[in-house]
This record gives structure tokens, C-alpha cells and sequence, in this order.
């Protein structure tokens, strides 16, 4: 079927018609390139653009866009072996002497079109010094050569080869696209096609109408002219989408009977574990998108009732549970290759996603543990559970969604808000208030009874003496919504009310010493700490001149060095 219906002028083409337009347009104006780079992913229609563009310009018809195929031209073009079109495989002629016949046969002017042209596949394959013959001649090639190069990877082509041609980036067709052209096909071929049949090979396809083809070629051979999903299911080893259902059904009901049971019925149909997983992960796709509304039945490419069935689907599961499973799924596909039990490895993963409990909402058991007087005695009593029962399950499958106290989701509990309380500030000039933030510099967070509401907590500036008025503490006397934001946003870290004030104190003695030493220099603290140094300095009135950063490998005084160790 790929090489039966295989665009013959550019008005066949599919999904490609920006780069069609292009080209009729450079023909129509006589502002024609002579090297052309068609890039982008396998099937999509590179090297059979290059052929209808040689056709095009050799075609001795009437009309200068499409070729008449009644010419001479046109007739040994479709020969298969014709005298003004050269095709070469890049991947088997890398060398520079392949290149070298090359260039041999441009000086040769056409036999029977207006164009000798060269269409070079997988140019990137070319050696660099293949690529290096090449250049003259892209420079100046002769006014009846044509240059069209193809390939997958144009990121290994070199830029001075790139800067020499005429580029178009071929698109990854749409299954719409792939799934209308299959349609024509089967109504010119007397097949009788499903809609659903036609989805599974348009989602197989993925972007290439090559490969659609090439799969319809092989369900054809099977089904004949009355195509069925099922058939087609059954012949490409694509699992059904009721067997998803079922599986997601048991982990919702953590029936780990039903799950071994899909597996089973996945081995029995002879369903391979990767387009197992491929199928499960699109399911859990499609099971999220209709959940949140972001698509359409037709943006899914499923019809309405399947659409509801998803909406009406494991509706117990969270958004959260979804996305711990899927990441689960992740997971379980980068390491099956690896594994000499595949079978047991899906089963044990599909068991651990029914086994674990549903995650519940921390922002509110959070609030509930942090005011136990909002709540009764049995209420907090299974918040607590919830909460010990979550981390449990987190850190038994790794997940990212489960969220602990004082990470990413930003709560923290009153025993750790006074030690967070640097790592806050460093956020605060994010919020784009350098006001606020400066103000807060310098200060502490100390905080009072851990059971008492509203959580009393002083926000504290210290100094030499009780009284220490500096433009920090200052700031916050003079701008109350100073007080009123900080107080927003440490009750939302907490999940609870809190009581706010601001207050200035002296250093305790142990504060000082820190202090003192926190000012000293690094020569001071080593006089301080190394005694052979400061007796140095006392004999020779030394003085610290400069310092120099040691390597990490310097023996300290006193080691023995070996001459002949390196390290």
C-alpha cells in the first residue's frame, strides 16, 4: 500500500502542505534553489517530495505544478531506474569516493528533462570528508544540477553544509491526517474499514503515514476487505482497552486477585509486556484528561461513550493517586529491559499500585495536628493515622506526590518553623518586595508554648543591649503591614492561627562568643586556635601580609611526605 499510493504530485501530500506551497511557489517565480535539505522523522514524506519535486521540474506537460505522467520524462521516472534522477543511500556510500562518482556525473548535462537531480537519503551518514567534496559544488553547482538531501538527524549535518541549502522541516502528521488518508484508500481499494480500526492504526502510526500503511498492510493481509478493530487489535498484539479498565478497577479496589488476573488474560491473548505498559500509560492519560476537562472526545481521538466511561471511571482515585501511579508506570518501563523475570516485575508493580492507600489532603491534617484544639480527640486521632499511614506509603514506593511536612508544598509544623525560619527569609526577595526582605534581615523567629492558640511567636531582633533600635526592627514599627503580611504568611506555612509580635533582645553570653568569633577574621581565629601560630607571631612580631587558598592535598604540618606518592 505505501508504494501503490504514493504521492505522485503535491497535491497528494499529506500534512505537508506548507512546504508544497513553498516549492509550487519558487517554481511558479523561477526563484528555484539548487540544494534542498528535507529534515524531520521517518515516514513523514522527505524522500517522496524529493521525487515529486524532480518530477515536477523534468515533467514536459503544460502545466509547470503537476506532472502529466504521460511524458517521456515522467514515464522513465516511474520506470524505476531513470536516467535524469540519481538516488543515493548515504548510509551504505559514506566515503569520499562515492561522493567523487558523484560529482564525476553532474558535469553530464540532462538526458531527457530540463534537471539532473541528486537526491542524497540519510545525508547525515555522509563521512566528513565526503561532506568536504560536497561543498564547491553546493557553492556553485552547474544551472541544470539540482541538489535534495534527506535525512532524520539534521543536527549531525555540518553548519557549512546547512548554510549552503535551502532547508524545510517536514511535520509528524496529525492522526486525523493519517487516519483521512487511510479512509480514501480503503474506499478506493473496496475495504471496508471501521472508525475504530482506522484510530488504531493512526495511533500506532505515531506521526509516520508510512508506518500507518505499513501496519494496514499487514491487518490487510489478515482481515481482507471487512477490517474490524478487534482483528486489528488482535493481529498487531494491541491490548483492548476494557483490559485497562479492568486493571484500573482492581487497583482502585485494591483486589490484587484482579490485577494478577489482567496479566493473565494479557499473556493469554499474547500481548507483549512494552505495548502493554505503552497502552496502560495512554489510559491513565486519557483516564486524567477527562477528568480535568483539558480535552475533547475528539481531541482524544475516542468516541463520546468511551469519553464518559472515563469521566465515570475510579472515581475514588485522586488526581494525586493518578499521578503516583503513572509515575510508578514510568518507573516499571525504564527498568523492564533490564529485567530477566519481566512477568513478575509488572506484577509485583501493578500489586504495589492496588496495594498502596489513597493519599489524603496534608494541608488539613497538618492544621488538624497543628491545633488539637479545633479538633476532638478521635478526629485528630485518624488525621495522625492518615498522615503516618501516607509516609508510610510515600516511602515505600518513592513517589514525588506525597508530601511531607516542611518540603516543597512550603507547611511546617510548630516544633520546626523556628529552624526554618533562615531558609524562609531567603525566599522573601523572590516576592520582588526588597523592602520587606531587608527588613527581616538579621532577625529570628522564637516561638512560645507549642500547645497554646492562637501559637505565639516573636519575631526578634539582637544586639549589644535590650534596647537595640536598628532600621530593620525600625522598619517594622513604622510599617504595620510589615507585621500583617509576615503574619499571612507564616499562618499559611503553619496552617494555623498565630500570635505576632516583634521585640528586640541582648546576646545571651553564649551569643556572644559566637558573636565575637563570628567577627574575627580568618588570621584572628587561627591565632586563636593554633598555638604554635601565635607564638610565631609573639617572637618575630609577625604580620598577616596576605593569605593563600591551600589545595585540599596539602599535608599539614607535621605529616610525613612521600616524594614519591602524587597525591
Amino acid at each position: 500500500m505505501a508504494r501503490k499510493w504514493r504521492p505522485k504530485s503535491f497535491s497528494d501530500m499529506v500534512g505537508q502542505e506548507h512546504i508544497a506551497k513553498t516549492l509550487q511557489n519558487a517554481i511558479e517565480g523561477d526563484r528555484l534553489h539548487r540544494a534542498f535539505l528535507f529534515t524531520g522523522t521517518r515516514g513523514v514524506g522527505k524522500t517522496t517530495s524529493a521525487r515529486i519535486l524532480a518530477r515536477t521540474l523534468n515533467c514536459k506537460g503544460g502545466d509547470p505544478l503537476h506532472p502529466c505522467g504521460e511524458c517521456d520524462s515522467c514515464k522513465d521516472i516511474d520506470g524505476g531506474n531513470p536516467m535524469d534522477v540519481l538516488e543515493i543511500d548515504a548510509a551504505s556510500n559514506t566515503g569520499v569516493d562515492n561522493i567523487r562518482d558523484v560529482l564525476e556525473r553532474v558535469q553530464y548535462p540532462p538526458v531527457i528533462g530540463k534537471y539532473k537531480v541528486f537526491i542524497i537519503d540519510e545525508v547525515h551518514m555522509l563521512s566528513t570528508g565526503a561532506f568536504n567534496a560536497l561543498l564547491k559544488t553546493l557553492e556553485e553547482p552547474p544551472e541544470h544540477v539540482i541538489f535534495i538531501f534527506a535525512t532524520t538527524e539534521v543536527n549531525k549535518v555540518p553548519q557549512t553544509i546547512l548554510s549552503r541549502v535551502q532547508r524545510f522541516d517536514f511535520k509528524r502528521l496529525t492522526m486525523d491526517q493519517i487516519r483521512g488518508r487511510l479512509r480514501f484508500i480503503c474506499e478506493q481499494e473496496g475495504i471496508n474499514a471501521t472508525d475504530e480500526a482506522l484510530d488504531i492504526f493512526a495511533e500506532k502510526a505515531d506521526g509516520s503515514m508510512r508506518d500507518g500503511l505499513t501496519y494496514f498492510d499487514q491487518a490487510y493481509a489478515f482481515t481482507g476487505n471487512d477490517m474490524t478493530a478487534d482483528a486489528v487489535r488482535s493481529i498487531l498484539g494491541i491490548p483492548p482497552v476494557e483490559l485497562f479498565f479492568a486493571l484500573v478497577n482492581a487497583i482502585e479496589n485494591h483486589d490484587l486477585k484482579g490485577v494478577f488476573k489482567m496479566v493473565d488474560d494479557a499473556c493469554t491473548r499474547g500481548i507483549e509486556f512494552t505495548p502493554l505498559l505503552d497502552g496502560f500509560g495512554k489510559f491513565i492519560r486519557n483516564l486524567l484528561y477527562t477528568r480535568i476537562n483539558a480535552f475533547s472526545a475528539d481531541d482524544l481521538s475516542i468516541t463520546e461513550e468511551l469519553y464518559s466511561k472515563f469521566k465515570n471511571t475510579a472515581l475514588s482515585l485522586s488526581n494525586g493517586d493518578i499521578l503516583r501511579i503513572s509515575k510508578m508506570l514510568i518507573d516499571l518501563q525504564a527498568q523492564l529491559r533490564y529485567s530477566t523475570n519481566p512477568r513478575l516485575m509488572v506484577e509485583t508493580t501493578f500489586a504495589r499500585m492496588a496495594w498502596l492507600d489513597r493519599l489524603t489532603d496534608l494541608r488539613k491534617a497538618l492544621a488538624a495536628i497543628n491545633d488539637p484544639k479545633s479538633a476532638s480527640d478521635e478526629a485528630l486521632k485518624k488525621k495522625v493515622a492518615e498522615v503516618e499511614q501516607v509516609l508510610d506509603s510515600s516511602a515505600e514506593d518513592e513517589s514525588p506526590f506525597a508530601n511531607i511536612p516542611g518540603d516543597s508544598a512550603g507547611t511546617y509544623s510548630r516544633y520546626e518553623i523556628a529552624s526554618a525560619w533562615p531558609t524562609l527569609c531567603a525566599g522573601f526577595a523572590n516576592d520582588g518586595d526588597l523592602m520587606f526582605s531587608a527588613a527581616l534581615a538579621g532577625s529570628t523567629l522564637e516561638t512560645g508554648d507549642t500547645h497554646e492558640n492562637p501559637f505565639p511567636i516573636a519575631l526578634t531582633y539582637v544586639g549589644e543591649t535590650e534596647n537595640n533600635a536598628s532600621w530593620n526592627y525600625q522598619q517594622f514599627m513604622e510599617h504595620p503591614e510589615f507585621l500583617e503580611r509576615l503574619q499571612t504568611i507564616l499562618e499559611d506555612k503553619l496552617q494555623t492561627k498565630i500570635s505576632l509580635k516583634v521585640k528586640t533582645r541582648a546576646f545571651t553570653e553564649a551569643e556572644k562568643q559566637i558573636e565575637a568569633v563570628r567577627r574575627m577574621t580568618p588570621y584572628e581565629q587561627d591565632l586563636q586556635k593554633e598555638p604554635a601560630l601565635a607564638k610565631l607571631q609573639q617572637i618575630f612580631a609577625a604580620e598577616l601580609v596576605y593569605s593563600v587558598q591551600m589545595k585540599k592535598n596539602v599535608a599539614p604540618v607535621g605529616d610525613i611526605i612521600d616524594p614519591n606518592n602524587d597525591n
